[in-house]
């Protein structure tokens, strides 16, 4: 009993260290880190965009839907990373839901959201995060190919700052 306790905290310790790399195992998809990221067309109210419109940008495509608790918890701190980062124009920050237009509209307004945002459905969007989860960030260098990818989320305020404003900023602006 000792044995399988210290293995499963073993386990346990080495995958919070290695999530990155296990998302990349479990969901390899279209989405993998150092490949090109697959052909797509999203369209909102005010705008359609593609793989060609965003060539020469450095992107970051974060899927979310509203009844994802991790993926409210990070509405402001994305809301802040797009206000900071939105006078780059060498930068695009694609908000993605697979929610409907009148549930992203509700979601823009109780978190004073400055971004727009665009709509899939839900198998599109499945294919664009390779099924692996919400919220999923993705980071696309100029040349669009992905540089960084991770799934899942957490509802505690200092974590999700830490990971959008530091780590999410950080990907974002070393390939500025």
């Amino acid at each position: 009993m000792r044995y399988i306790l210290s293995a499963i905290f073993l386990a346990t310790t080495s995958l919070s260290f290695a999530q990155s790399s296990l998302d990349s195992l479990m969901c390899p998809g279209y989405a993998a880190v150092g490949q090109p990221y697959m052909e797509f067309r999203v369209t909102n109210e005010a705008q359609t965009v593609d793989n060609q419109s965003l060539k020469g940008k450095v992107v970051l495509i974060n899927f979310w839907f509203e009844g994802c608790h991790p993926c409210m918890a990070e509405m402001e701190a994305l809301n802040n990373l797009f206000k900071k980062m939105d006078s780059n124009k060498d930068f695009v920050f694609i908000s993605l839901t697979r929610d409907n237009k009148e549930t992203a509209k509700r979601v823009k307004e109780k978190y004073g959201l400055a971004f727009e945002v665009f709509y899939a459905s839900f198998k599109e969007s499945q294919r664009l995060t390779s099924g692996c989860g919400y919220p999923t960030s993705i980071v696309l260098d100029k040349s669009g190919i992905v540089r960084f990818r991770y799934s899942g989320g957490s509802l505690v305020e200092e974590q999700v700052n830490e990971f959008i404003g530091k780590t999410l900023l950080s990907e974002i602006q070393g390939l500025l």
